[in-house]
């Protein structure tokens, strides 16, 4: 979804655009390994990185743990490009990155957001949302939401939510109104699919209302036994970023159940390919809903 996305998103501006820039926040490590085939995955920057029509002129990654192996990989297979590795932290780096990218913000640009946890702050969110400021289109974002890791960051009985889990979950949203949703699943008002649809909901709502976005868009993503793992939240203010990202999730909806179903197969030791699921509607736009507990005005 992540190569596809970008070779759209870069061939929709080529011509339009002599720049074309990428931030990759959490651009994990050089190896990566199918966790049931054993098969090598080539990570985000080298997707990035691979796309040709027309390629990102300007790249940016950012990654803590073996980012000068990373910069080392990427420069033997891509040795003429324009990107660096940042060995920090992407909350404390990121305005200094955007500070020595500003005369080109006039650019079509991309953000990847996708931590193992609740990693990346709202204020981050913000800088990236705010570095067009002035021009007609915002950063596009893509960002991996953690809401079912909030299940056990935030317990229901027992034990209270660490103080530092709280803060957390505060500095993604921005806000501590999050807390109401927690409250109320605490209070057995609400089940706890509801609740993870609460939160997704509240981030959609204040990329919308408080960052100007036009669309956000929300996937769920499951493992191959069917568990939900995270949503693939993505916020643009282009009609065609939202055309392609509806197609996208769309053709993602079929293939996904069948991909589990691979996934099982092969555990079984008898893979097989997979075919689009029949009868599945096609992925559309809804807006957020007024977030749980919000006092309208």
């Amino acid at each position: 979804m992540l190569r596809d996305y970008l070779d759209a998103f870069t061939t929709a501006s080529k011509d339009k655009s002599s720049e074309i820039l990428l931030f990759d926040l959490f651009a994990g490590g050089p190896d990566n390994t199918e966790r049931i085939t054993g098969e090598p995955i080539k990570g985000s920057p080298w997707v990035a990185l691979s796309i040709d029509d027309a390629p990102f002129t300007r790249l940016r990654f950012f990654e803590i743990e073996g980012a000068a192996e990373l910069e080392v990989r990427l420069r033997a297979d891509f040795q003429e490009r324009d990107f660096r590795v940042i060995d920090q932290d992407c909350n404390e780096a990121i305005d200094d990155v955007l500070a020595e990218l500003k005369a080109y913000n006039w650019a079509p640009s991309f953000a990847f957001l996708d931590p193992n946890g609740p990693h990346y702050t709202w204020a981050t969110i913000e800088a990236l949302a705010s570095f067009k400021a002035g021009r007609k289109y915002k950063v596009e974002l893509w960002m991996l939401f953690p809401e079912p890791m909030f299940v056990r960051l935030l317990p229901v009985r027992g034990d209270q939510a660490r103080p530092e889990d709280v803060d957390k979950i505060t500095a993604m949203f921005g806000t501590n109104q999050w807390e109401t949703i927690y409250k109320a699943r605490l209070n057995g008002e609400i089940e706890p699919r509801e609740a993870r649809a609460e939160y997704v909901n509240l981030m959609r709502w204040r990329l919308e209302k408080e960052l100007g976005y036009k669309w956000t868009h929300s996937f769920e993503v499951r493992n191959e036994r069917g568990h939900p793992i995270y949503q693939l939240i993505f916020a643009t203010d282009h009609p065609a970023g939202n055309e392609i990202m509806t197609h996208l999730y769309s053709r993602a909806l079929a293939e996904f159940p069948a991909m589990r179903q691979q996934a099982r197969d092969l555990r079984r030791g008898t893979p097989r390919l997979f075919d689009e699921a029949p009868g599945l509607e096609p992925y559309a736009y809804e807006p957020p809903w007024l977030p749980f507990g919000h006092l309208s005005a």
